[in-house]
């Protein structure tokens, strides 16, 4: 069973990563004028990858 403390972990990273892919899909859109979806998720993607490497690296003091 997942406890309480790590769902509420689990959604504040959601909750982070998804302002970070929204902020960089806008950010295209508004520097490119492109509305493509493909476009569009790409550059959320790309912008999700760096924090969640992040997290995921053992090293990192921020990081898991």
């Amino acid at each position: 069973m997942i406890s309480a403390r790590t769902k509420r972990t689990v959604k504040q990273l959601a909750a982070s990563w998804s302002r970070v892919a929204l902020t960089a899909a806008l950010a295209y859109f508004l520097a490119t004028g492109d509305m493509s979806i493909k476009a569009l998720a790409s550059a959320a993607l790309s912008a999700v990858i760096p924090p969640i490497l992040r997290y995921l690296n053992p090293n990192d003091q921020l990081g898991a």
